[in-house]
């Protein structure tokens, strides 16, 4: 069985090839011939530019202490694939991938990777039965392939310059294609006042509601709060009591977001400027005699403005994640100072720690995939390519 299970996650990596297609055409069709399982559920989508995980894991953990069976899909995955997929915060089975892929390619659709694997999410919460999915977009909104769903309620948790290429390059361009996924009559909860987004909400009669509350959470981070704000007020729209609401948010999960692997050692997905600068914020922070920063990042990010925006360092190592879409670490070394490029992840870690002493502190931020790999180096967990695509 897990020499067929890894066959086809070579298939889904080989889907690759296919690119970003955006437009929600081919999943709806996919999706009509499976008998529109997504019609079948209460659901809750979730776009922006950053924070759409930690407030759809937020919710999630916020619904199950209501004592709600609860699906939850994100993506991209730090190490294993099957980390989209979560019912309760299990893990989907290899047998139940197998299974739905075949069902959904017998559909006769051809699908790009991430159409498929929204699918997959949809047809297993159906199956499921869960009382509620939380379902976060992928990119943008509008055509993006989640948006084939009518929620209860939709959210967007932030909007900053991320995905420009696909997306626009001004905010407002971005805040078009995140309401996107405003639907007839479904409230808005989001913690951005955006003209452009307060018009749609206006043509497609759609309450909108302006988060500006924040309350505790387990997860570091100031922002975290107004995240927690922000998974509250939807949480309390679906009549779910404080109490209930208060455990969520402090048993929440959501791993690599200013997450201590070790003692002295804090690793963070941030990936775009604003996400540096929130990160940089919390790090301030803390005590430490010295800061050593190991650095990964994707060729098609603002990278300039990241560097620019990380805390003051003693030491940065720039590391080179295994996708193709990594930036080749010599083009940063312009931008750094008292760095050295170690391009192996698991090498520069390495390094890291050998380097560090006992009260300095380790920070390694720049990427999702870079994370993922340093999660699956540390927990000795063997990467499949899988792990390097969308």
């Amino acid at each position: 069985m897990e020499s067929d299970y890894n066959e086809l996650l070579d298939w889904l990596y080989g889907l690759r090839r296919f690119g970003i297609k955006p437009g929600i055409e081919r999943v709806s069709a996919a999706m009509e011939r499976l008998g529109n399982p997504q019609d079948r559920m209460k659901i809750i989508h979730v776009a922006g530019t950053n924070g759409k995980g930690s407030v759809c894991a937020m919710l999630s953990s916020i619904l199950q202490k209501a004592g709600y069976k609860a699906g939850i899909f994100t993506s991209p995955h730090l190490v294993d694939f099957r980390e989209r997929m979560q019912v309760d915060s299990k893990k989907i089975s290899k047998d139940d991938v197998m299974r739905i892929v075949k069902t959904i390619r017998a559909t006769g659709v051809e699908l790009t990777f991430f159409e498929l694997t929204t699918a997959v999410a949809l047809q297993y919460f159906c199956e499921q039965n869960v009382d509620y999915a939380v379902i976060e977009v992928g990119m943008g909104g509008r055509f993006d392939a989640t948006n084939i769903i009518t929620p209860q309620a939709s959210v967007i948790t932030s909007l900053s310059l991320d995905h420009t290429q696909w997306l626009g390059d001004t905010i407002d361009k971005i805040a078009y294609e995140k309401a996107g996924i405003v639907k007839e009559g479904v409230p808005l909860f989001t913690t951005v006042d955006n003209k452009v987004i307060r018009n749609e909400c206006t043509k497609k009669h759609a309450p909108f509601i302006l988060v500006d509350g924040e309350e505790n959470t387990n997860m570091n981070g100031f922002f975290q709060r107004r995240n927690a704000g922000l998974a509250a007020e939807i949480a309390r729209y679906l009549k779910i009591s404080d109490d209930n609401i208060r455990s969520g948010l402090m048993h929440t999960y959501w791993p690599a977001r200013l997450e201590f692997i070790e003692k002295n050692i804090l690793l963070d997905c941030c990936h775009n400027t604003d996400g540096v600068e929130k990160m940089a914020e919390f790090v301030k922070t803390l005590q430490y005699d010295k800061l050593i920063i190991v650095f990964g990042v994707m060729a098609d990010k603002d990278y300039a403005g990241m560097i620019k925006n990380l805390p003051d360092y003693d030491r940065i190592i720039l590391a080179k994640p295994k996708i193709s879409r990594s930036l080749d670490p010599k083009e940063l070394t312009g931008l750094c100072h008292d760095c050295e490029i170690i391009e192996d992840v698991a090498n520069a870690y390495e390094e890291a720690k050998k380097i560090a002493g006992k009260n300095d502190l380790i920070l390694i931020c720049g990427s999702c995939y870079l994370a993922g790999e340093i999660l699956a180096y540390k927990n000795k967990i063997p990467m499949h390519p899988i792990m390097f695509i969308q």
